[in-house]
Order: C-alpha cells, then structure tokens, then sequence
C-alpha cells in the first residue's frame, strides 16, 4: 500500500494540522513551495522519514477558476458573504450579529455560511439569529454549501481564519476583509516549526484586517480594490500548477502505480 495525501486546505502544515497529522504518508501532494518547505523541516526536527514530494496545486481554485470562466456573472445583488471559521472566538461568536446589523443597514445582501461545526457549537448563536434575521429577505443563512452562483456573484468575502478566504481572493482576484479575530491553534506544537505559516504572512497582502470593535471601517474598504493588482502573481508565487494540478496528480498516481507493479 502506498498512502498519498492532498491537502483540503492552502493553509500551513503545521498551524491547521495537528502534530503528526501527516507523518506516515508517503507521498503528499503539496499545493505551494511552503509546504514542501513545512515538510522537510517538520522531517528534520522530529526526524522523520523523508517522504515523496509532488508540485500539485490546489484542485478546489482550479475547479473555481474554470467555474469562472463559463459561469455567468451578474453582481447587481450587492453580495456579501461571510465566512466564520469554528472555535470560541470565531467572528460569528465575536461581533456576528453587529457586523450583519451593519451591512444590512448599508443595503447590502449577506449570505453567512458558519463552518458546520458552529451549529453545534453555538446552537443558541444560531437561534438568535434565525429570530434576528430570518424575517429579512436580503439576508441568507446557509447551512450547506454555497452554490455556484452565489460564490461567483459575490462582491466580497468578510472572514477570519476560514481557508475559503484564499480560495476566494485567488479565484477573484479581489482582496478579503479579515476580521481580526484571535487565531485558533490545532497544533499545540506549532512552535517547534521555525516558518511563519502562510496564513498569517499572506493575510496583509491579499486582503484588509479589521479590528472588531472597528466594524463600520468595513464599509470603505468592500470597494477598496487598491491590492487587486498584486493577487494574482501571489496566487501564482503561492500555488502550483494552476488550472492543471488534476493532471499532475494522475500522472504521479499512475507513475506510482507502476513503480509498485514493478517491485
């Protein structure tokens, strides 16, 4: 058996990951050098093994980006949508309810799509804001996934710490507002790594930070494009083979499928 693992996120090993997420696979499917670079001093610190490093990419922007190009883009709704990741000071649980207040009062349409766990977690957050807002026919709360279309004929993205905020400002070629909220920790040993992980280092260059008790700051910067023009070489210094990691991937699985028929 030879174990193959592709990241779900662009996110850094060692910050979104737990210790040894990743120790016993052979080969991983790196979505950008600051993986490979994570890897091979994860190996050296902990003194592992070394693995089998592929220049993937990251297939969900691709599969976006290709969505892109044939979807048709209609942004006259005025959409907002908002991305709260999990954990107790995620932005839903910090200042949710003012930043929606907020843009409603300013005309905008909200989508909020909560990651799946804080409708667990924060049950009567959500029923506050089923009373709150339900009622509003510019405000969705989406518990699935969000279609296509919504995704594509979005104005902006307003997040914290959700890996979807990359997907989004290296799809669209448009900054994110980040929430400054406390970032949380999955890795309680994140600091036996020495690199910065990419989440924190790209935050400032590919989007606008707010603090939480600075919400109406919001407003000026949904239409503040002045970082537009510096994404997409990010997108293309952060990530490999975009819009053709699929072939990538199939090439290295048949080429290791015969390297085992062969041995």
């Amino acid at each position: 058996v030879h174990y193959i693992y592709i990241f779900h996120s662009m996110f850094s090993i060692h910050s979104y990951l737990r210790k040894g997420a990743i120790d016993n696979f052979d080969t991983i499917f790196c979505v950008g050098n600051h993986h490979n670079r994570e890897i091979r001093e994860i190996e050296k610190v902990y003194g592992l093994k070394s693995k089998r490093l592929i220049d993937y990419g990251f297939g969900r922007l691709d599969t976006l980006l290709d969505e892109k190009e044939n979807i048709k883009i209609n942004q006259e709704e005025n959409l907002i949508i908002i991305t709260p990741s999990y954990g107790k000071n995620n932005l839903l649980e910090v200042c949710g309810l003012e930043l929606i207040e907020i843009l409603l009062q300013s005309k905008f349409k909200i989508l909020l799509r909560p990651h799946f766990r804080i409708f667990e977690e924060s049950k009567e957050l959500i029923e506050t804001i089923h009373e709150k807002f339900d009622k509003n026919p510019d405000f969705i709360l989406e518990e699935g996934v969000i279609t296509s279309e919504k995704f594509h004929n979005s104005k902006c993205m307003i997040s914290d710490w959700s890996g979807i905020s990359l997907e989004y400002a290296f799809t669209f070629e448009r900054p994110v507002i980040f929430i400054d909220v406390p970032k949380k920790v999955l890795n309680q040993n994140v600091n036996d790594i020495s690199l910065k992980p990419i989440e924190i280092s790209i935050r400032e260059k590919i989007g606008h930070i707010i603090k939480p008790n600075n919400l109406k700051d919001i407003l000026e910067k949904i239409n503040d494009q002045s970082k537009s023009k510096d994404i997409k070489q990010i997108r293309f210094d952060t990530v490999y083979n975009i819009q053709n990691s699929a072939k990538i991937g199939a090439d290295t699985i048949e080429e290791i499928l015969n390297e085992l028929k062969n041995n």
